[in-house]
Protein backbone atom coordinates (compact mmCIF):
# COMPACT_ATOMS: atom_id res chain seq x y z
CA UNK A 1 0.00 0.00 0.00
CA UNK A 2 1.72 3.43 -0.79
CA UNK A 3 1.27 6.11 1.59
CA UNK A 4 -1.50 8.42 0.19
CA UNK A 5 -3.13 5.28 0.42
CA UNK A 6 -2.41 4.27 4.32
CA UNK A 7 -3.13 7.97 5.23
CA UNK A 8 -6.37 7.97 3.74
CA UNK A 9 -6.80 5.05 5.74
CA UNK A 10 -5.43 6.29 8.76
CA UNK A 11 -7.68 9.06 8.61
CA UNK A 12 -10.90 7.27 8.14
CA UNK A 13 -10.35 4.85 10.98
CA UNK A 14 -9.44 8.18 13.11
CA UNK A 15 -12.88 8.99 12.54
CA UNK A 16 -14.08 5.19 13.85
CA UNK A 17 -12.16 6.11 16.80
CA UNK A 18 -13.91 9.50 17.80
CA UNK A 19 -17.61 8.04 16.24
CA UNK A 20 -16.65 4.89 19.08
CA UNK A 21 -16.09 7.38 22.04
CA UNK A 22 -19.62 8.88 21.57
CA UNK A 23 -21.10 5.56 22.87
CA UNK A 24 -18.20 4.79 25.83
CA UNK A 25 -20.94 5.35 28.51
CA UNK A 26 -24.21 4.29 26.97
CA UNK A 27 -23.24 1.27 25.17
CA UNK A 28 -21.34 -0.96 28.38
CA UNK A 29 -21.72 -4.23 29.17
CA UNK A 30 -21.21 -3.49 24.94
CA UNK A 31 -18.03 -2.69 23.29
CA UNK A 32 -18.27 0.71 22.48
CA UNK A 33 -17.89 0.85 18.86
CA UNK A 34 -17.50 3.20 15.68
CA UNK A 35 -17.82 2.90 12.06
CA UNK A 36 -17.43 4.69 8.83
CA UNK A 37 -18.49 4.15 5.02
CA UNK A 38 -16.55 5.56 3.01
CA UNK A 39 -17.80 5.12 -1.12
CA UNK A 40 -15.71 5.28 -4.04
CA UNK A 41 -16.41 8.93 -4.81
CA UNK A 42 -15.47 10.15 -1.19
CA UNK A 43 -18.35 10.59 0.46
CA UNK A 44 -18.39 9.62 3.83
CA UNK A 45 -21.39 8.22 7.10
CA UNK A 46 -20.27 7.52 10.33
CA UNK A 47 -21.90 6.26 13.33
CA UNK A 48 -21.38 4.55 16.78
CA UNK A 49 -22.99 2.10 18.94
CA UNK A 50 -26.35 2.72 20.56
CA UNK A 51 -27.58 1.38 23.61
CA UNK A 52 -27.78 -2.36 24.61
CA UNK A 53 -30.64 -3.56 22.10
CA UNK A 54 -30.22 -1.05 19.63
CA UNK A 55 -28.18 -1.09 16.56
CA UNK A 56 -24.62 -1.74 16.26
CA UNK A 57 -22.24 0.78 14.47
CA UNK A 58 -22.13 -0.57 11.21
CA UNK A 59 -26.16 -0.44 10.90
CA UNK A 60 -26.26 3.32 12.66
CA UNK A 61 -23.56 4.50 9.91
CA UNK A 62 -25.78 2.55 6.74
CA UNK A 63 -28.83 3.77 8.27
CA UNK A 64 -27.31 7.40 7.74
CA UNK A 65 -25.49 6.63 4.33
CA UNK A 66 -26.69 8.79 1.63
CA UNK A 67 -25.33 6.91 -0.85
CA UNK A 68 -25.43 3.32 -2.25
CA UNK A 69 -22.82 1.33 -0.25
CA UNK A 70 -22.11 -1.21 -2.82
CA UNK A 71 -17.91 -1.45 -3.42
CA UNK A 72 -17.57 1.12 -0.59
CA UNK A 73 -14.93 0.56 2.09
CA UNK A 74 -16.01 0.27 5.85
CA UNK A 75 -13.58 1.13 8.86
CA UNK A 76 -14.56 -0.09 11.74
CA UNK A 77 -12.77 0.41 15.29
CA UNK A 78 -13.60 -3.76 16.53
CA UNK A 79 -14.29 -6.89 14.38
CA UNK A 80 -18.01 -7.24 13.09
CA UNK A 81 -20.21 -9.91 14.97
CA UNK A 82 -21.62 -12.78 12.95
CA UNK A 83 -23.86 -14.02 15.32
CA UNK A 84 -27.63 -13.38 16.12
CA UNK A 85 -28.14 -11.91 19.82
CA UNK A 86 -30.69 -8.71 20.47
CA UNK A 87 -29.66 -7.34 16.69
CA UNK A 88 -28.80 -9.08 13.11
CA UNK A 89 -25.29 -9.95 12.75
CA UNK A 90 -23.43 -7.29 11.04
CA UNK A 91 -21.09 -8.94 8.55
CA UNK A 92 -24.43 -10.28 6.92
CA UNK A 93 -25.80 -6.95 6.64
CA UNK A 94 -22.23 -6.19 4.82
CA UNK A 95 -22.02 -8.70 2.59
CA UNK A 96 -25.62 -7.57 1.55
CA UNK A 97 -24.81 -4.40 0.95
CA UNK A 98 -22.29 -5.18 -1.20
CA UNK A 99 -19.39 -3.85 0.59
CA UNK A 100 -16.21 -4.31 -1.26
CA UNK A 101 -13.30 -3.98 1.62
CA UNK A 102 -13.93 -3.89 5.60
CA UNK A 103 -11.01 -2.50 7.76
CA UNK A 104 -10.80 -3.43 11.46
CA UNK A 105 -9.21 -1.78 14.18
CA UNK A 106 -8.75 -4.84 17.11
CA UNK A 107 -10.48 -8.45 17.25
CA UNK A 108 -13.38 -9.08 19.05
CA UNK A 109 -12.14 -11.67 22.18
CA UNK A 110 -15.88 -12.16 22.56
CA UNK A 111 -16.57 -15.96 22.26
CA UNK A 112 -19.57 -15.46 20.04
CA UNK A 113 -17.71 -13.82 17.76
CA UNK A 114 -13.43 -14.22 17.90
CA UNK A 115 -12.65 -14.48 14.45
CA UNK A 116 -15.80 -15.70 13.09
CA UNK A 117 -17.02 -12.35 11.97
CA UNK A 118 -13.85 -12.09 9.38
CA UNK A 119 -14.51 -15.37 8.49
CA UNK A 120 -17.73 -14.74 6.97
CA UNK A 121 -16.83 -11.72 5.48
CA UNK A 122 -13.74 -13.59 3.58
CA UNK A 123 -15.51 -16.35 2.84
CA UNK A 124 -18.26 -13.88 0.72
CA UNK A 125 -15.57 -12.45 -0.79
CA UNK A 126 -15.00 -9.38 0.76
CA UNK A 127 -11.12 -7.83 1.59
CA UNK A 128 -10.60 -7.90 5.12
CA UNK A 129 -7.68 -6.12 6.67
CA UNK A 130 -6.81 -6.54 10.37
CA UNK A 131 -4.99 -4.07 12.97
CA UNK A 132 -4.88 -0.08 11.42
CA UNK A 133 -4.46 2.17 14.48
CA UNK A 134 -4.63 -1.09 16.66
CA UNK A 135 -2.95 0.46 19.72
CA UNK A 136 -5.03 3.38 19.87
CA UNK A 137 -8.36 1.49 19.98
CA UNK A 138 -6.95 -0.87 22.32
CA UNK A 139 -6.54 1.81 24.70
CA UNK A 140 -10.18 3.09 24.30
CA UNK A 141 -11.57 -0.53 24.17
CA UNK A 142 -9.31 -1.75 27.02
CA UNK A 143 -12.45 -1.89 29.54
CA UNK A 144 -14.46 -4.15 26.91
CA UNK A 145 -11.56 -6.18 26.15
CA UNK A 146 -10.34 -6.96 30.01
CA UNK A 147 -14.20 -7.87 30.51
CA UNK A 148 -14.12 -10.18 27.73
CA UNK A 149 -10.84 -11.93 28.34
CA UNK A 150 -10.76 -12.16 32.08
CA UNK A 151 -14.48 -12.25 33.23
CA UNK A 152 -13.19 -9.11 35.70
CA UNK A 153 -13.97 -5.66 35.38
CA UNK A 154 -11.11 -3.26 34.16
CA UNK A 155 -10.32 -2.16 37.17
CA UNK A 156 -8.85 1.50 38.12
CA UNK A 157 -7.34 2.57 41.16
CA UNK A 158 -7.51 6.31 41.88
CA UNK A 159 -5.44 8.25 44.49
CA UNK A 160 -4.24 11.59 45.88
CA UNK A 161 -1.17 11.50 47.30
CA UNK A 162 1.64 14.26 48.05
CA UNK A 163 4.47 14.33 46.41
CA UNK A 164 6.49 12.66 48.66
CA UNK A 165 3.97 9.38 48.59
CA UNK A 166 1.60 10.07 51.45
CA UNK A 167 -2.13 10.25 51.22
CA UNK A 168 -3.15 11.39 54.75
CA UNK A 169 -0.94 12.93 57.53
CA UNK A 170 -0.03 11.39 61.15
CA UNK A 171 -3.54 12.47 62.07
CA UNK A 172 -5.55 10.80 59.30
CA UNK A 173 -6.50 14.05 57.78
CA UNK A 174 -6.49 14.32 54.07
CA UNK A 175 -8.80 16.59 53.39
CA UNK A 176 -8.19 18.24 51.26
CA UNK A 177 -4.83 17.20 49.40
CA UNK A 178 -5.57 17.98 45.81
CA UNK A 179 -7.35 21.13 44.18
CA UNK A 180 -10.46 21.47 43.50
CA UNK A 181 -10.11 20.78 39.85
CA UNK A 182 -8.48 17.54 40.25
CA UNK A 183 -11.95 16.77 42.89
CA UNK A 184 -13.61 17.63 39.42
CA UNK A 185 -11.66 15.71 37.79
CA UNK A 186 -12.21 12.76 40.31
CA UNK A 187 -16.21 13.52 39.68
CA UNK A 188 -15.88 12.87 36.07
CA UNK A 189 -14.02 9.91 36.73
CA UNK A 190 -16.93 8.52 39.19
CA UNK A 191 -19.61 9.07 36.42
CA UNK A 192 -17.50 6.64 33.86
CA UNK A 193 -17.17 4.29 36.73
CA UNK A 194 -19.90 1.18 36.28
CA UNK A 195 -19.06 0.65 40.23
CA UNK A 196 -16.74 2.07 43.15
CA UNK A 197 -15.43 -0.26 45.83
CA UNK A 198 -14.28 1.40 48.80
CA UNK A 199 -13.48 -0.21 52.38
CA UNK A 200 -15.63 -0.12 55.66
CA UNK A 201 -12.69 2.51 57.15
CA UNK A 202 -12.87 5.27 54.83
CA UNK A 203 -16.44 5.27 54.96
CA UNK A 204 -15.94 5.58 59.00
CA UNK A 205 -13.08 7.79 58.61
CA UNK A 206 -14.59 9.95 55.71
CA UNK A 207 -18.15 9.40 55.42
CA UNK A 208 -17.66 10.24 51.36
CA UNK A 209 -21.17 9.98 49.53
CA UNK A 210 -18.58 8.23 46.49
CA UNK A 211 -20.82 10.30 44.10
CA UNK A 212 -20.09 12.08 40.75
CA UNK A 213 -21.05 15.71 42.24
CA UNK A 214 -22.82 17.84 39.33
CA UNK A 215 -22.75 14.35 37.75
CA UNK A 216 -25.73 12.43 39.78
CA UNK A 217 -28.07 11.09 36.90
CA UNK A 218 -24.63 9.21 36.05
CA UNK A 219 -23.79 7.88 40.05
CA UNK A 220 -22.36 4.24 39.30
CA UNK A 221 -23.52 1.89 42.12
CA UNK A 222 -20.99 1.75 44.95
CA UNK A 223 -19.96 -1.38 46.93
CA UNK A 224 -18.49 -1.46 50.56
CA UNK A 225 -15.88 -3.94 51.68
CA UNK A 226 -16.73 -4.53 55.31
CA UNK A 227 -20.06 -2.89 57.07
CA UNK A 228 -21.59 -0.03 56.55
CA UNK A 229 -22.70 2.58 59.25
CA UNK A 230 -26.55 3.06 59.37
CA UNK A 231 -26.43 6.99 58.81
CA UNK A 232 -23.41 6.43 56.33
CA UNK A 233 -24.15 9.27 53.12
CA UNK A 234 -22.76 6.58 50.66
CA UNK A 235 -26.16 4.84 51.33
CA UNK A 236 -27.74 3.04 49.33
CA UNK A 237 -24.68 0.56 48.95
CA UNK A 238 -23.76 -2.72 49.05
CA UNK A 239 -21.67 -3.99 51.62
CA UNK A 240 -19.16 -6.95 50.96
CA UNK A 241 -17.62 -9.61 53.22
CA UNK A 242 -14.95 -12.18 51.45
CA UNK A 243 -12.79 -12.46 48.56
CA UNK A 244 -12.56 -9.42 46.51
CA UNK A 245 -11.28 -11.68 43.52
CA UNK A 246 -15.02 -13.53 44.10
CA UNK A 247 -16.40 -10.34 44.26
CA UNK A 248 -14.91 -8.80 41.21
CA UNK A 249 -16.17 -11.66 38.67
CA UNK A 250 -19.38 -11.23 40.53
CA UNK A 251 -19.76 -7.68 39.22
CA UNK A 252 -18.25 -8.94 35.54
CA UNK A 253 -21.65 -11.02 35.78
CA UNK A 254 -23.85 -8.49 36.71
CA UNK A 255 -22.28 -6.28 33.51
CA UNK A 256 -19.62 -4.20 35.76
CA UNK A 257 -17.60 -3.89 32.61
CA UNK A 258 -15.54 -0.40 34.93
CA UNK A 259 -14.86 -0.50 38.72
CA UNK A 260 -13.47 2.61 40.28
CA UNK A 261 -11.53 1.24 43.72
CA UNK A 262 -11.73 4.86 45.75
CA UNK A 263 -10.41 3.54 49.52
CA UNK A 264 -8.20 3.67 52.01
CA UNK A 265 -4.36 1.89 51.51
CA UNK A 266 -5.22 -1.46 53.20
CA UNK A 267 -7.96 -1.94 50.24
CA UNK A 268 -5.64 -0.62 47.68
CA UNK A 269 -3.05 -2.79 48.93
CA UNK A 270 -5.03 -5.49 48.62
CA UNK A 271 -5.98 -4.79 45.16
CA UNK A 272 -2.47 -4.81 44.18
CA UNK A 273 -1.72 -8.06 45.73
CA UNK A 274 -4.15 -9.65 44.41
CA UNK A 275 -3.16 -8.32 40.72
CA UNK A 276 -6.77 -6.56 40.22
CA UNK A 277 -5.55 -3.30 39.13
CA UNK A 278 -5.37 -2.24 35.36
CA UNK A 279 -4.51 1.15 35.74
CA UNK A 280 -3.89 3.64 38.88
CA UNK A 281 -4.86 7.77 38.31
CA UNK A 282 -2.56 9.08 40.52
CA UNK A 283 -3.51 12.75 41.87
CA UNK A 284 -0.04 14.32 42.94
CA UNK A 285 -0.22 17.68 44.98
CA UNK A 286 2.87 19.85 45.49
CA UNK A 287 2.96 19.20 48.90
CA UNK A 288 5.07 16.83 51.07
CA UNK A 289 4.09 15.68 54.38
CA UNK A 290 7.45 15.25 55.36
CA UNK A 291 9.15 12.60 58.22
CA UNK A 292 7.87 9.08 58.39
CA UNK A 293 4.82 9.27 59.85
CA UNK A 294 2.13 9.33 57.39
CA UNK A 295 -0.27 6.77 55.72
CA UNK A 296 1.48 5.73 52.61
CA UNK A 297 -0.40 5.16 49.50
CA UNK A 298 -0.43 1.41 50.27
CA UNK A 299 -0.07 -0.16 53.59
CA UNK A 300 1.65 -3.55 54.26
CA UNK A 301 4.51 -5.63 53.56
CA UNK A 302 6.25 -4.52 50.29
CA UNK A 303 8.17 -5.76 47.49
CA UNK A 304 11.19 -7.35 49.25
CA UNK A 305 13.26 -5.89 46.39
CA UNK A 306 13.26 -3.93 43.54
CA UNK A 307 13.19 -7.48 41.18
CA UNK A 308 9.92 -8.14 43.16
CA UNK A 309 8.31 -4.32 43.17
CA UNK A 310 5.19 -3.96 41.04
CA UNK A 311 5.63 -2.80 37.29
CA UNK A 312 3.25 -0.17 35.62
CA UNK A 313 3.92 2.05 33.31
CA UNK A 314 3.11 5.77 32.95
CA UNK A 315 0.62 6.24 30.07
CA UNK A 316 0.40 9.88 29.83
CA UNK A 317 -0.16 12.56 32.08
CA UNK A 318 -2.52 15.62 33.06
CA UNK A 319 -2.71 19.05 34.43
CA UNK A 320 -5.49 20.28 37.03
CA UNK A 321 -4.90 23.45 38.65
CA UNK A 322 -1.92 22.99 40.09
CA UNK A 323 -1.76 19.05 40.09
CA UNK A 324 -0.48 16.86 38.22
CA UNK A 325 -2.36 13.49 37.55
CA UNK A 326 -0.54 10.33 36.08
CA UNK A 327 -2.21 7.40 34.37
CA UNK A 328 -0.08 4.53 35.23
CA UNK A 329 -0.96 1.19 33.43
CA UNK A 330 0.06 -2.16 34.39
CA UNK A 331 2.86 -3.57 32.68
CA UNK A 332 0.83 -6.76 31.63
CA UNK A 333 -2.03 -3.84 30.04
CA UNK A 334 0.65 -2.16 28.43
CA UNK A 335 2.03 -4.67 26.53
CA UNK A 336 -1.44 -5.92 25.71
CA UNK A 337 -2.21 -2.56 24.12
CA UNK A 338 0.66 -2.38 22.64
CA UNK A 339 1.19 -5.72 21.02
CA UNK A 340 0.28 -7.23 17.90
CA UNK A 341 -0.09 -3.72 15.89
CA UNK A 342 0.11 -4.51 12.62
CA UNK A 343 0.26 -1.12 10.71
CA UNK A 344 3.63 0.38 9.86
CA UNK A 345 3.85 3.85 11.74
Amino acid sequence: MNQLALDRDRRAMRLAILASREARKIARPNPWVGAVFVAADGRVSSGSTRPPGGDHAEVVARDRAKFDLRGSTLYVTLEPCSHHGKTPPCAEMLIREGVSRVVIGSLDPDERVSGMGIKVLQEAGVQVEIGLLASEIKADLAPYLVHRQLGRPFTFLKVAATLDGYIAARDGSSKWITSGASREEVARLRAYADAIITGAGTVRSDDPSMRAHGLEDKSPRRIVLGQIPESARILPARAYSGDISELMTSLADEGVVVAMVEAGAKVAKSYLDAGLIDQINLFLAPKFIGGTDGIKIFDGVGAGSIAEAFDFEIAYSRRWGPDIELILRSKWLANFIGDEEAEKS
